[in-house]
């Protein structure tokens, strides 16, 4: 009996696995499309618009004295082209100058490093006669008197090691005078145009006075505030294009573009707002845009979603909600 039912077992195994067998294979062929369908986040996403940019000058530095004395010369009005490198005033500075030169001379000379290997060598062929002489004659100069000849020239050799030491010290203070001789000088830190001057020639100055005002408008900041619900698609070094948006006048240079990159984006959050700080650093050219005007800006989004993955790689306790990092219902 048990040998008979045997066969009816195993008919029934296969006929249980039969439709199980047409089910993947129909899973396969029908779910397929469904399982590969295109990522929602990998089509182009739209600009995002952020409308009343401000406009700032990235380059815009306050020239002040670093020393306290009489400026002797200052060499640019308001609107002069100044460039990198330029000494653009100075305060007077003879007495510091007068010291470089000393310095200078000292630096340069050579004479005591010179004398000391003369000695050396004197003090050396002495030694070396009386050690000689002995060996010709025992104990023709006592050994109290060798030694002595001994201790010469080793000292003379040690006289060349501070004859050098002490020229490089006077190297030090060459460049230590002409450091302090740089403090009466003041130089421009980048090409630029100058835009205010609060010091002439002949007026006293403390130390941290401002002399002059530079400013460079090659690049600008375009400074904007960015909606919470895109922040996970911006990041630092997302592309942008600026254009120029002044309320109430239509000017041709409205219709220019310009592209940058952006630079920063706030990590705090405006609580009444709910918007977030960012800007953008722009090449402006033509010298276009001015610092106080308005702007449009086009960000590009971040296609490959990393800053949205960098936020969801937090630990769910830190989370506001499963699916939203801000705690929003979707």
């Amino acid at each position: 009996m048990h040998a008979s039912q045997t066969p009816r077992r195993r008919f029934r195994t296969r006929g249980a696995t039969l439709p199980l067998t047409i089910c993947l294979a129909l899973l396969g062929a029908l779910g397929a499309p469904f399982l590969c369908a295109a990522d929602p986040a990998s089509k182009p996403t739209a600009p995002i618009e952020i409308a009343r940019c401000r406009i700032k000058l990235i380059d815009q530095v306050t020239l002040a004295s670093d020393r306290s004395g009489i400026i002797s010369y200052v060499e640019a009005e308001e609107g002069h082209e100044v460039q990198e490198g330029q000494k653009i005033a100075g305060l007077q500075d003879e007495v510091a100058a007068a010291n470089l030169a000393v310095a200078q001379k000292k630096s340069e000379n050579d004479v005591e490093i010179r004398f000391s290997k003369k000695a050396a060598e004197l003090a050396q062929a002495e030694y070396e006669k009386a050690l000689d002489a002995n060996q010709i004659v025992k104990n023709a100069v006592p050994d109290i008197e060798v030694r002595r000849l001994k201790l010469a020239a080793e000292k003379s050799a040690l006289q060349i090691e501070q004859a050098d030491h002490q020229r490089k010290l006077d190297a030090l203070n060459r460049d230590q005078a002409q450091a302090e001789l740089n403090t009466y000088r003041v130089k421009v830190p980048f090409d630029g145009v100058v835009t205010r001057v609060f010091k002439h020639k002949g007026e006293a100055v403390r130390q941290g006075d401002p002399i002059l005002e530079l400013a460079s408008t090659r690049r600008v900041r375009v400074e904007g505030d960015l909606d919470i619900q895109h922040l996970t698609q911006v990041q630092p070094g997302c592309r942008v294009v600026v254009q120029l948006d002044i309320p109430d006048v239509e000017l041709e240079i409205e219709k220019e573009t310009f592209e940058g990159r952006v630079e920063f984006v706030d990590v705090n959050v405006q609580p009444v707002s709910r918007q977030v700080r960012i800007w953008a650093r722009v090449q402006n050219r033509g010298e276009i845009l001015r610092a106080g005007l308005t702007a449009r800006m086009m960000i590009t989004p971040d296609a490959s979603g990393s800053a949205a993955a960098d936020v969801d790689r937090r630990p769910p306790a830190n989370r506001k909600g499963a699916s939203d990092p801000f705690g929003g219902k979707k």
